[in-house]
């Protein structure tokens, strides 16, 4: 069997860890690396990984003793991972059982497909805990353009462990859209990314869990950086990327001066009404958030 390298960063999770660990060990396919880097969580984590770490002998731990974030977490796992092709979950997130079987068998049978594409990717379930619904807007091949009008990969890719080394990893200086930026590195270097027609990756999407996505300023932060490391892309693709800090994931209702920016780039009359229905939406999520919190 062909060794999958799965790692998963964390931080006083460890409820969510547990179940995300529990969603990996079930694979069918049994073959694991399993590496999870603890960064320096304050609560039980480390009790909890180093008893299962006895038990488990797929498991490799480490224990940080400053916390980094999730980048330079994710960053030491790739350093250690001994499987052929790798690929990672959060640590508030779970795998159906077959994901890791069924991404193996697609790329087995790509044939000489596989020297042409950077990894795969698939739908995932979006989930509050009590409703769900899968993705539906993920294109079959992801290229380096695609990436500005949209992240089609969504969180989590799965490829050859050697090319994320040979990329460098993620950008630890990102302060978020952490995936996207790498994303772009290997698309750019191994050829688009492609769709598995399977729903296989869960992700927890409730408001109440701490995630760096909810800050605004560091999302404005990552762009800006984004652009600079991008800056012999079409100067049209500005505006598609900015406007990815709007979506609904996020909630960032548009100021003034991002309207200013926007207007100053040249964007489309089309991406100025997606950006109009972006300001009203979020708006009314902001407004029904503080209504529920005053009522609590």
């Amino acid at each position: 069997m062909v060794k999958v390298s799965i790692y998963i960063p964390t931080h006083n999770r460890r409820l969510l860890v547990e179940r995300a660990l529990r969603s990996v060990m079930q694979q069918t396919h049994s073959d694991l690396d399993i590496i999870v880097v603890n960064d320096a969580s304050t609560d039980d984590t480390r009790a909890y990984l180093d008893d299962l770490q006895v038990r488990e002998p797929r498991l490799t731990v480490i224990h940080a003793d400053q916390a980094k974030g999730a980048p330079a977490a994710r960053n030491r796992a790739i350093s250690v991972a001994t499987g052929q092709f790798i690929t990672g979950l959060d640590d508030d997130d779970e795998f159906t059982s077959t994901r890791i079987e069924t991404l193996l068998s697609y790329w087995n049978n790509l044939g000489d497909d596989v020297n042409r594409i950077s990894g795969l990717f698939t739908q995932s379930v979006m989930t509050d805990g009590k409703w769900s619904s899968p993705t539906t807007d993920r294109k079959d091949k992801v290229g380096y353009e695609d990436l500005f009008h949209h992240n089609f990969i969504g969180n989590q890719i799965f490829c050859p462990t050697r090319y994320l080394a040979e990329v460098g990893g993620f950008d630890e200086n990102m302060p978020a859209l952490q995936d996207l930026e790498l994303f772009m590195r290997m698309v750019r270097r191994f050829g688009p990314a492609r769709l598995v027609p399977d729903c296989s990756y869960v992700c927890y999407v409730d408001d109440g869990r701490d995630r760096i996505s909810k800050n605004s300023r560091k999302r404005y932060d990552a762009f800006e950086r984004i652009m600079r490391k991008n800056n012999e892309a079409p100067s049209h693709l500005r505006p598609y990327l900015f406007m990815q800090l709007f979506s609904p994931f996020y909630g960032t209702v548009p100021s003034l001066n991002d309207w200013s920016r926007m207007i100053q780039w040249g964007a489309t009359p089309a991406l100025l009404a997606k950006m109009f229905r972006a300001t009203v939406r979020n708006a009314l999520v902001t407004a029904r958030g503080y209504a529920r919190k005053s009522a609590a």
